[in-house]
């Protein structure tokens, strides 16, 4: 798709197109999903190697369908322990019991791996991209925007400077952010009510102290989370991958770090902690576990004032900051560089007008500042540290679980703020037609192929534009569907047969067909074979039209994508 007002000029073919400043894992994320673009990529990170330490521990559902839709899924679920429950226990009663059992996405909603393991596969992916370089022991020293490019000066092993011009710096360079530091963007707490341009001052963040133990040759078989909710102690346990073990302690008011960071201490609280567990037997050991890491973390609840400023783009922590008790720090990291890079891409491939970029913002800043919230409440659960207060809310759990209901939706993990987008990429609706479809979360249930294969619908959709329509007959599925928008796109079409058609042959040309064998995506839908869902490279849908408005859907899309303005 040519523009004929194009806002930036193109590289050299000798500098990369993006540089990315960060190898963590959502750096390491953004340019295997570059890469899988074909865009020309160069990833800077300061230190010698990967971290060996294991910071993020827990995945959800979400974050593995962002790992699959790196063609990596299947490489990560080898250091994944599936199927995590959370128990929050007070007094040796259980408060409540997190078990959900959907996997709307294709996943368990709670897993816990090991960030080291995980890093290093993501980095091994690189390799698979002539388009992508990774260079360590860079430091990026300053950088300079222009119109039409960013200059990035980085200070190389040997002490030399070198110059790299991109289009776009994607700083992914963690809580302390160097990038975010240059650029004057300030932290803030998350607003639950007010606007963003209401804020006129800044605000400090408060921090809770906690400290963080990684072990190894743990004889503790259970795969629950468990918070041990006591106003004496607030602890947390997660269980990791090859018999290791997440241990995090609050630190009570006037304690200094080094009051708890020797292992005599360390094993004394550990072993109050399962005292308070429901069953005491889970807290006779054969023999204590090796400690590999022992730190005192300051956790966070802020998010960047705004996530882009000109071509520079802030993601993961260095875009915002959260309590680890949603486990969804480096999940929402993922989801950034989900979000971006397919639209990068249609940028540099000038499918679309740069201004397609402002609405990662607009979309991405909402559910983060969700996540925040999330994650602070069920912080607060565990943090109470006065008798009043774990009394009131040990009591509020027990109405709670007199209420089937409302004990459903949390052993079904139902309080977690759903992904959905009410503005940016979003292609206008014609009419009514089914509404509460654009900006959802297309979920990924097993679909069966025509030769019998249960697959996750993801692998048919392919990594790019997708359009489907649940029908009986593929051959004429998509009448009138041929606009020369769908080929620039590069778009699958698929055709969505019902539950009643599994054990049904049929012949079709030109889409791929799949079997909703248990009837999700029907029921998604709303079982509406006249309507058509155009559904992104990161899986939200951005449209929705029925066939006789196809034209019109048409031009909406191709004027979106032209547009200097999108609406936020």
């Amino acid at each position: 798709m040519q523009n004929s007002t194009p806002t930036h000029a193109d590289t050299p073919t000798n500098t990369p197109s993006v540089v990315i400043v960060g190898a963590g894992p959502v750096g390491l994320a953004a340019a295997n999903l570059l890469g899988m673009c074909g865009v020309k990529t160069l990833l800077l990170e300061r230190n010698a190697t990967l971290s060996d330490c294991p910071k993020a521990i827990t995945l959800d559902d979400e974050g593995l369908r962002v790992c699959q839709a790196m063609g990596l899924g299947d490489a990560l679920l080898k250091h994944v322990v599936l199927d995590i429950e959370a128990h929050y226990v007070s007094q040796q009663r259980f408060l409540a019991r997190v078990a959900p059992t959907q996997r709307r996405n294709g996943y368990p909603l709670i897993s816990t791996f090991h960030q080291p393991a995980f890093e290093e596969i993501l980095l091994q992916g690189l390799r698979r991209f002539p388009c992508v370089e990774v260079r360590f022991s860079h430091t990026v020293e300053t950088f300079t925007q222009e119109r039409e490019a960013v200059t990035v000066v980085a200070v190389t092993p040997d002490g030399t400077r070198e110059t790299l011009i991109c289009a776009y710096l994607l700083a992914c360079d963690g809580g302390k952010s160097p990038i975010r530091h240059l650029l004057g963007i300030a932290m803030q707490p998350p607003m639950l009510f007010s606007s963003r341009k209401k804020r006129s001052r800044r605000e400090t963040d408060k921090r809770e102290r906690w400290l963080v133990v990684d072990t190894i040759n743990d004889d503790d078989t259970s795969t629950a989370a468990t918070f041990f909710c006591s106003y004496k102690r607030p602890a947390v346990t997660i269980p990791a991958p090859h018999h290791a073990r997440r241990w995090e302690f609050l630190l009570l008011r006037g304690e200094r770090d080094e009051d708890l960071l020797n292992d005599t201490t360390i094993y004394r609280l550990m072993h109050q902690a399962r005292l308070s567990q429901p069953t005491i037997n889970s807290a006779i050991r054969k023999s204590e576990p090796s400690i590999i890491r022992k730190t005192v973390y300051a956790f966070r609840a802020v998010i960047a004032q705004r996530f882009i400023q000109g071509r520079v783009l802030l993601l993961g922590d260095a875009a915002h900051l959260m309590p680890p008790f949603g486990g969804q720090g480096m999940n929402s990291g993922l989801r950034d560089a989900h979000n971006l890079c397919w639209k990068l891409h249609l940028v540099l491939q000038k499918q679309a007008m740069p201004h397609l970029l402002t609405t990662y913002e607009t979309e991405r800043f909402p559910h983060v500042q969700q996540m925040i919230l999330f994650s602070s409440l069920l912080g607060k659960i565990v943090m109470t540290t006065t008798r009043l207060g774990s009394w009131v809310r040990d009591r509020f759990f027990t109405l709670v679980n007199a209420l089937p209901p409302a004990r459903m939706a949390i052993t079904e993990m139902r309080v977690k703020p759903q992904p959905r987008y009410t503005k940016g990429f979003l292609v206008p609706l014609i009419g009514t037609v089914n509404k509460k479809l654009l900006g959802a979360f297309l979920p990924q249930p097993l679909v069966q192929t025509q030769a019998g294969a249960h697959v996750l619908f993801d692998d048919i959709l392919g990594s790019g534009f997708a359009l489907i329509r649940l029908y009986e007959n593929p051959v004429p599925a998509f009448p009138d569907v041929h606009g020369e928008i769908w080929q620039e796109l590069g778009v699958t079409f698929v055709c969505v047969l019902p539950q009643r058609m599994a054990h049904d042959t049929v012949k079709h040309t030109g889409c791929e067909v799949i079997y909703d064998r248990d009837g999700i995506l029907a029921s998604f839908l709303e079982d509406r074979q006249d309507v058509f869902v155009l559904v992104r490279p990161d899986r939200y849908i951005c449209g929705v039209f029925v066939a006789k408005d196809v034209r019109v859907f048409e031009k909406r899309l191709a004027e979106l994508l032209r547009s200097n303005r999108v609406k936020r």
